[in-house]
């Protein structure tokens, strides 16, 4: 069981840490900024890594470090055990932002999350997916009763969030292990991948989709995404490795023995590796 913190104690872990961790006029926590008391909620995070120390300022001292170098690590949690042990994770091969912007958590616990400021961030990466030169395709594409369909392209059309309704929908037949993939010309290594989910309906069809980047016909994974929570309006983050240099990326839902998916989806953005 976890121990807790009160408020005050909470905010002074955060300076002190500031304090150990640098002897410089530049404290190396500055790339951190307090997000939220809790820990990360696993069905909807799956941190990079793990590390126990014997105190939370050694915690915290080793994470900090350690998030700033990773170009995955976007946050760290610091979670007291017991007195004499401490553990730290950092986020995330991947993790969901819920559709009021929140990150999930279980707030319950005696876990503080750190997650990098904003400008640390966007200093890693800038969008790709607005390069006129993108391309998709998908295995099949989704017809209802009307003759309506919901064409592949619409993962391109930079709309998300509340303002994707129906129209702006990309949809797949039901069919064993539907894909899409996003193409263009040259190579570019990739930051991260943001996938939108549907916003009017369906969230909960968004599950098991396994994400690839290629090159020259070399396939690589990004991530696993189970989608054992998903729900309308879900932003799914994923941090590719460092290395991940790609003329492509493949979204694909693995399906269970004999069950046929649906994969929906309002946008998807590729970052490139500034």
């Amino acid at each position: 069981m976890y121990l807790k913190l009160s408020e005050i104690e909470k905010i002074i872990l955060c300076t002190l840490a500031c304090i150990q961790i640098s002897s410089t006029q530049q404290p190396r926590c500055s790339a951190f900024a307090m997000k939220f008391f809790g820990s990360l909620q696993e069905e909807r995070s799956k941190p990079l890594w793990e590390v126990e120390k014997e105190s939370v300022g050694s915690a915290m001292h080793s994470c900090f470090l350690r998030c700033e170098s990773d170009q995955q690590c976007v946050g760290v949690e610091i979670c007291t055990i017991r007195p004499d042990l401490s553990r730290c994770r950092g986020c995330c091969e991947w993790y969901v932002v819920d559709k009021d912007g929140g990150l999930p958590r279980n707030a319950t616990d005696g876990c503080n999350y750190f997650e990098m400021r904003q400008d640390s961030l966007e200093s890693r990466g800038t969008k790709f997916s607005a390069n006129s030169k993108l391309s998709a395709v998908a295995s099949s594409t989704f017809m209802n009763s009307l003759g309506d369909t919901f064409p592949v392209s619409n993962v391109l059309d930079g709309i998300n969030g509340n303002d994707c309704d129906r129209s702006n929908v990309f949809g797949s037949g039901k069919e064993e292990n539907p894909w899409l993939e996003i193409t263009w010309s040259g190579a570019i290594t990739i930051w991260r991948i943001i996938i939108y989910n549907r916003v009017d309906c369906c969230g909960d069809r968004l599950v098991n989709v396994n994400v690839t980047y290629s090159i020259k016909g070399a396939v690589e994974i990004c991530g696993f995404y189970p989608g054992l929570l998903s729900r309308e309006g879900d932003v799914i983050m994923f941090f590719c490795p460092p290395e991940a240099r790609a003329s492509s990326v493949k979204l694909q839902i693995q399906s269970k023995s004999g069950q046929v998916d649906y994969l929906m989806l309002c946008e998807v953005e590729i970052y490139r590796k500034k």
